[in-house]
């Protein structure tokens, strides 16, 4: 498309705004606009991806050359890819929207949309829906993030999930926005409530009982798979350099609390950096430069929201390349705790934060090489009474903090076996978690051992997995004996069942 029929469709489309006319769209034989009204917190990236545009094609056909510098309720031209009728356009609907609002902005009626969409109500639309609006077949795909496991996460998972390890010399791309018939889904687990389901994606329990059909939403079965409206699967926004053979995220949306993997494949060896919700990435280079692995903590009471993920390959000829996506992030539907302690001065607030400030000290720094092999093994040979991210009110407090580990039932003297290979790197007695011993396990993976009896290893010892490195007791903030275990990943205080679960990277 040429500038100068950008910049005259500009022209137009403001003059026509001015003048008070409705304009959803504009079309000419080659293109079509809409213009979108900049809201308060959007910046032209998160543009972008409602329209399933690069931001830079924004950017040019509003002659923007700094993207920080659009302010709200400036209006800009959004070009829209060509329609054509081998084409299948969709739209997903969005909070307040009806079925009549959607079928004025396409110039189509409700009949038309019923029809298409197999709807025998108006009314039986939901916001995350994806609504045909032109039938034929899906547009030519781009690129997207795929997920390497072959089975579904326990959280969730989209629908179908297209295989990304790449054979030799191919490159894979797929649609950016996904394919049209993909799903987030939701496997229910032991104990969870619709409503459980709900906070922690941001649904509510009519949203997800209709959506997924449900005569009673007080019946669930373990392993029944939810279909989650709203789920903004991840994306590109921008293609990505011939260099790169596979880009992979899992899984597919983050949750609050827990761990997430990056992987890039690369044709030729190169230097990574990036960024992630303000801080800086730390990328594991393997196979000579060409395989790079990122792991990821995602820190509790994060707000929900789509974040961008920002990446920076540098290769040999010091020539940078970026790469920008978008993931996901919900909470992690963790449930409440009251708790009561005698001892209430080891509740202040000003305790907490000096300790948690040098645990994240301590656990922020990062060791090139790792000890540990496929997952974590269980640091004690006893009963689990208390699981990580349970939000707890202390002596009648708000449910403002978490149990940040998890608590084994054990006798006092039991036995405490270190979760995998690593190094000591801490043997102290803390205000709140009593008697610690902190072991490195390299790649920015620490595992933390709470309220010991006795503490059996020595300051930079090497311990193996499953040797004992201490005894159970009840010393610091603890209501009675039993092993606090932790994990801590790049700082960032993570489940550590997700690591004994799932294998990393």
């Amino acid at each position: 498309m040429s500038e100068r029929l950008i910049n005259s469709l500009s022209l137009l489309l403001t003059a026509l705004l001015l003048a008070g006319l409705p304009i959803l769209a504009q079309e000419s034989s080659d293109a079509r606009f809409t213009v979108h009204v900049v809201q308060r917190g959007e910046n032209l990236f998160r543009i972008a991806l409602q329209y399933d545009r690069f931001a830079e094609e924004i950017a040019e056909a509003n002659g923007i050359t700094d993207s920080d510098s659009i302010v709200i309720g400036q209006r800009l031209i959004i070009p829209l890819p060509a329609n054509s009728p081998q084409e299948r356009i969709t739209h997903v609907v969005a909070a307040g929207e009806t079925l009549a609002s959607i079928a004025t902005a396409y110039d189509k009626t409700v009949s038309q949309l019923m029809v298409l969409n197999s709807l025998a109500s108006r009314d039986l639309i939901y916001v995350g829906q994806e609504l045909t609006i032109v039938d034929g077949d899906p547009i030519a795909c781009v690129e997207t993030l795929g997920s390497t496991q072959p089975s579904a996460p326990n959280v969730g998972e989209a629908i179908p999930i297209p295989a990304i390890a790449p054979e030799a010399g191919t490159r894979h791309s797929f649609s950016r926005t996904g394919d049209p018939s993909q799903v987030y889904i939701h496997t229910v687990q032991s104990g969870e409530t619709l409503s459980e389901i709900g906070l922690r994606y941001n649904q509510t329990i009519d949203a997800l009982a209709r959506v997924n059909n449900m005569a009673d939403p007080g019946l669930l079965s373990v392993g029944q798979r939810l279909v989650v409206p709203g789920i903004r699967l991840p994306q590109l926004t921008r293609k990505l350099p011939d260099s790169v053979l596979a880009f992979t995220i899992d899984p597919l949306v983050f949750s609050a609390g827990r761990s997430g993997r990056v992987e890039l494949l690369t044709s030729k060896p190169v230097t990574i950096s990036g960024k992630f919700m303000g801080r800086e990435l730390r990328v594991i280079a393997r196979e000579d430069g060409k395989r790079h692995n990122i792991l990821i903590g995602i820190p509790m009471f994060t707000e929900l929201n789509v974040y961008p993920m920002t990446l920076q390959l540098q290769d040999e000829f010091g020539q940078s390349t970026p790469i920008d996506a978008s993931v996901q992030v919900i909470a992690g539907g963790y449930g409440r705790q009251t708790i009561r302690i005698s001892d209430s001065e080891l509740l202040a607030p000003a305790v907490e934060e000096e300790e948690t400030a040098l645990l994240a000290l301590y656990t922020g720094r990062f060791t090139d090489e790792r000890s540990w092999i496929n997952s974590l093994s269980l640091p004690a040979a006893a009963p689990i009474n208390a699981v990580f991210g349970t939000l707890r009110s202390y002596n009648g407090s708000p449910f403002d903090r978490y149990h940040g580990g998890v608590d084994f039932a054990g006798a006092p003297g039991t036995s405490i076996l270190a979760a995998a290979d690593g190094e000591v790197i801490m043997v102290n007695r803390l205000h709140i978690r009593g008697n610690t011993t902190l072991i490195d396990h390299g790649w920015g993976l620490y595992t933390l051992y709470a309220h010991q009896d006795e503490t059996l290893v020595q300051l930079g010892e090497a311990v193996a997995t499953g040797q004992v490195i201490g005894t159970v007791g009840s010393t610091g903030r603890s209501t009675g004996p039993h092993l606090h275990w932790e994990a801590w990943l790049n700082g960032v205080n993570i489940d550590p069942m997700q690591w004994v679960q799932e294998v990393f990277p």
